[in-house]
């Protein structure tokens, strides 16, 4: 494999070419085959972890077949060197046909790839894909490749903030249009709860309005949570402290749920495969009718930008609520005013024209 070493002009040529591209998938591919030239690889790819199916997605790939890269799933559960990767290290493979741990062993023969560089892509500390160079002869990569390696793949980092900051905001503009434009409150809180989600990278998300008679959070609308979970019982304030804090106003951070002792439900959390958890309260006229929560599958320490963006769309879930009750509250009044004036009209024997 032909080593190249990383100058300032490449290194600007790189930045300059990136700086063009906002759509997630042609800003990683740009980087995808500025590194497959930078280390004189044969290919490259950059996947992405789905935290609602635990699997590495494909979202840039340079000189592969649609063939290797349509072989079937990088599934987290199945291949334990992803899963040290996702911890933050750095995994080199001489041979890969030779490995045990290998998931396609013989569509990367065929492929002609014999040797594979595996670093993790972060984003603030945490990791949320994988970049990997593959070599077509057997390679021992240096220290110097490795680090190189490492340093593109934290512009991956970057690339993807960026994208998924632009996602956010587009995000907020749909969830705004359709606020205005339909009055289906379930629409616009599954809307806000997908987007909460997939704008984040998160596995999963909910809604959960009070229910003031029986003191309880009710479920509004979900993604990426099993039936089981979402049925397992009733979610009691009084025996749920985070949602205590979190009705009292507050944004209530879980960091790890196997260590968190504020959960009513902890074996359930655990069992549906959850790491860490966020909530955030809805506010309509100074009080806290409900909360938008997000789920990860792994430990995670959430960020300001992510608390703002979260805050952001309880808002508009306030407002569609807000909208929905007036709407409720109107059409109840336009009723009872028709069922008055067809008592007052001909005694109710013919409904009125109006």
């Amino acid at each position: 494999m032909e080593e190249r070493k990383f100058c300032p002009p490449y290194m600007c040529e790189l930045c300059e070419e990136l700086s063009k591209a906002y759509d997630l998938g042609d800003s990683l591919g740009v980087l995808a085959k500025n590194i497959a030239a930078a280390m004189g690889v044969k290919a490259v790819t950059i996947r992405l972890l789905d935290e609602k199916n635990m699997t590495l997605e494909i979202h840039a790939a340079h000189g592969l077949s649609k063939a290797y890269l349509e072989k079937g799933p990088a599934e987290l559960s199945r291949h334990p060197v992803d899963q040290r990767i996702l911890k933050g290290e750095s995994i080199s493979t001489k041979d890969i046909t030779a490995e045990p741990h290998v998931l396609y062993p013989e569509e990367a023969r065929r492929e002609g790839i014999k040797s594979v560089l595996s670093v993790p892509l972060t984003v603030r500390e945490r990791a949320i894909g994988v970049i990997r160079v593959y070599t077509d002869t057997p390679h021992d990569f240096t220290p110097e490749e490795v680090t190189s390696l490492q340093t593109l793949a934290s512009f991956g980092g970057v690339i993807t903030d960026r994208a998924r900051l632009w996602q956010r905001m587009n995000a907020l503009v749909e969830i705004a249009r359709s606020i205005s434009s339909t009055l289906s409150l379930d629409e616009v809180l599954n809307k806000i709860v997908t987007s909460a989600a997939q704008a984040l990278g998160f596995r999963a998300a909910s809604i959960r309005l009070l229910d003031e008679e029986r003191k309880a959070l009710e479920v509004k609308a979900a993604y990426g949570l099993s039936k089981a979970y979402l049925e397992k019982g009733p979610v009691e304030v009084e025996k749920s402290p985070i949602d205590r804090q979190c009705m009292a106003g507050e944004v209530v951070e879980v960091k790890d749920i196997s260590t968190d002792g504020r959960l009513q439900y902890p074996e359930e959390i655990l069992k549906e495969g959850i790491g860490a958890l966020l909530s955030v309260p809805l506010t309509l006229k100074g009080t806290v009718i409900g909360v938008l929560r997000v789920y990860t599958s792994i430990p995670y320490s959430f960020g300001d930008a992510e608390m703002e963006f979260l805050s952001a769309l309880a808002s508009q879930g306030a407002i569609a609520i807000e909208n929905a009750r007036l709407f409720e509250h109107i059409k109840r009044d336009y009723e009872d005013l028709a069922r008055d004036v067809w008592k007052w009209y001909d005694w109710g024997t013919r409904f009125p024209k109006i």
